[in-house]
């Protein structure tokens, strides 16, 4: 290309072109063009807007050194709860004066979520090693009370108030063992012995274990299937998942409900879907439903989804959960592994 062919490109041909965000502002702050990249990710009609109101009042004074040539890297800022980074350089005209500045941005959400993913993991190994020890040292004198309850009970009527309060005892003995379970389990789950199942299947069985509870509560599991949905995949594991998300869905959806259940096969991975016909998750503790022994139940460990988080992670899977209009859902997205 000649200088003539350069010196007549179209600028605005260019910045459209390219993928990254970029803006242009002149030495009044004002926005004066916006590439398509940046309208799209700040979600706004930005042209002619000046830079101060679209970045908090923390950055603002930053510009004013671009204007006094100095050049800005690796900066962020928060835009409508976007993190953004950016870099800013002042842009001169043919006397060497300081005309405007670039921008140069870029969404940081994915970057920002796997980072606080590494840190969840960290977190999470610590506490199931804390967990493996608790459980080891609680169970032990664990067992020695039970047997000695056991053994009162043998000398009380079965209709005295001391034969009730051994029973209220060794009740909560056994919800205690049921937490130590948990517990143990989140701690030594092992990686994953993969073998090719049929995820279809595995549901079927276990929304028939559940039959009785669904028939009794006149529950409706509506299913949706589409593909062979065959996956390499540890069954004892995917079993652990699919029991734990449908009895959350059985106990949030009210009797005469529904729960719909969707499985879909794509090219490289099957997605798992199951909605609930109840009150939703408040949006205060919806963040926080896959942190071990988080639970807003008055029974169970709070580990059930955690556990699920676990087993999905160890297939190099994700889940998400969010609310839908009728209620809440859990899915899932899980490489075939064929």
């Amino acid at each position: 290309m000649s200088q003539k062919e350069i010196e007549q490109y179209n600028i605005g041909d260019f910045l459209t072109s390219i993928p990254t965000s970029l803006l242009l502002v002149d030495n009044n702050k004002k926005i004066i063009k916006a590439n398509p990249a940046a309208k799209k990710l700040l979600g706004k009609n930005i042209e002619s807007m000046s830079i101060d109101e679209i970045f908090n009042s923390k950055e603002q004074g930053i510009f004013d050194k671009v204007f006094r040539g100095k050049t800005i890297q690796r900066r962020e800022v928060e835009v409508d709860n976007i993190p953004i980074g950016f870099s800013a350089n002042p842009v001169y005209d043919k006397g060497n004066k300081i005309t405007g500045a670039v921008l140069i941005l870029r969404d940081l959400t994915i970057i920002k979520e796997m980072e606080e993913s590494l840190r969840m993991k960290d977190r999470l190994a610590v506490l199931g090693e804390m967990a493996a020890g608790m459980a080891h040292e609680i169970r032990n004198p664990l067992a020695a009370i039970k047997a000695g309850i056991e053994y009162l009970c043998k000398g009380f009527n079965e209709e005295s108030k001391s034969y009730n309060y051994t029973q209220i005892i060794l009740k909560e003995i056994k919800r205690l063992d049921y937490i130590l379970s948990d517990m143990t389990l989140y701690a030594t789950l092992k990686p994953s012995n993969k073998t090719n199942v049929n995820l279809k299947k595995l549901i079927n069985n276990t929304i028939i274990m559940f039959q009785e509870e669904l028939k009794e509560r006149n529950i409706q599991v509506n299913e949706q299937y589409n593909g062979e949905l065959t996956l390499m995949a540890d069954e004892h594991q995917i079993i652990t998942v699919i029991n734990n998300l449908l009895l959350n869905a059985i106990e949030a959806t009210g009797d005469d409900g529904e729960i719909e259940v969707l499985a879909e096969e794509k090219k490289d991975n099957i997605t798992l879907i199951i909605k609930d016909y109840g009150q939703g998750i408040p949006g205060d503790i919806l963040p926080k439903v896959f942190i071990p022994f988080f639970t807003t139940k008055s029974k169970g460990s709070g580990l059930g989804l955690s556990i699920v988080n676990r087993i999905i992670q160890n297939h190099n899977g994700v889940i998400r959960a969010y609310n839908w209009e009728n209620g809440a859902c859990f899915s899932i997205k899980i490489p075939k592994g064929l």
